[in-house]
């Protein structure tokens, strides 16, 4: 809350300036913003069903995108888990593994996290051959070793058996190759491209200059960042407030692209969000899997 109200103080003091920006945006370039923004959760979406696949559930693409989207208004509400829950719920209750469900769904987190590290690494080198200072933000690449790391086998292996041992036997998963998971990671970063491309698109509609690569630096670093910060509801102030302090903009420019960016996102998730538990109620089916689904823990 503290950091929504700073952002709501801080949109009050230049609100003169900014309500111009606003009341004379481009359409189109805000047109634009909705469409990336769309792509990116749409190709999060299918993130999560390549992640299905790499354990051996093999499941329609439309029907992971449905659970993805329906599940992810969860986060909206406080505690930080609750689209874990929904994502798992709806799979489960399409037939897949209940213990599948969920593990998928937080190592395609995981993932998604590593991937916009690495797209934040390429947009870095080209915002500081522009002449942008990124400062302390350059740390956020410290999570790509960190994630190569963990998903190597030696080490995923591990966790997976942990994980497995809490679970009483509940979660069977064998850790892919290597090369495997670095491939899922990979699959990530086209969506932390549209994500970025969407606030470079706001700040462009409102007439704010500032360097693309920076803009969408800014964007990808805040998200996942805002994403970090478990207990606010999907990071609410807390990535406003980042994205103003990497993006180079001033500070209420910054907070109205930050704010008109993240309601696109919020348009996105509640369309989708309706569509995806529409579709997860009336069409769905059982999908098949190279896994059993008739497990205890269905029932559960």
């Amino acid at each position: 809350m503290i950091a929504v109200g700073l952002c709501a103080h801080t949109l009050a003091e230049q609100w003169s300036e900014v309500s111009d920006a606003i009341a004379n945006a481009q359409v189109g370039w805000l047109v634009a913003a909705f469409v990336a923004s769309a792509a990116a959760m749409t190709t999060l979406g299918l993130l999560w069903w390549r992640c299905f696949a790499v354990f051996g559930v093999q499941v329609p693409a439309g029907h992971a995108v449905a659970w993805y989207f329906g599940g992810e208004l969860g986060k909206y509400l406080p505690g930080g888990v609750w689209q874990v829950v929904g994502r798992g719920e709806l799979a489960r209750r399409a037939g897949v593994r209940r213990s599948t469900g969920y593990s998928t769904t937080l190592i395609s987190y995981a993932a998604m996290c590593v991937g916009a590290a690495a797209a934040c690494g390429l947009l870095a080198a080209s915002a500081a051959r522009a002449g942008s200072s990124l400062g302390w933000a350059w740390s956020i690449l410290l999570l790509i070793p960190a994630g190569l790391i963990a998903v190597h086998p030696a080490v995923f292996g591990r966790l997976l058996r942990l994980g497995s041992r809490l679970t009483k036997g509940r979660l069977d998963l064998a850790p892919p190759p290597w090369p495997t998971m670095i491939g899922l990671i990979a699959c990530s970063i086209p969506a932390w491209f549209f994500l970025g491309a969407a606030s470079v698109a706001v700040t462009a509609s409102l007439g704010f200059d500032q360097h693309p690569a920076r803009v969408a630096f800014a964007a990808i670093a805040a998200w996942i960042l805002g994403f970090l910060a478990v207990p606010i509801p999907a990071g609410a102030g807390v990535r406003e407030l980042i994205f103003v302090a990497l993006s180079g903009l001033d500070s209420a420019p910054g907070v109205a692209v930050a704010a008109i960016a993240r309601l696109l996102l919020i348009i996105v998730d509640a369309l989708g969000g309706v569509l995806g538990l529409w579709f997860s109620r009336r069409l769905l089916r059982p999908p098949s899997s190279t896994r059993s689904v008739h497990d205890p823990d269905r029932a559960g």
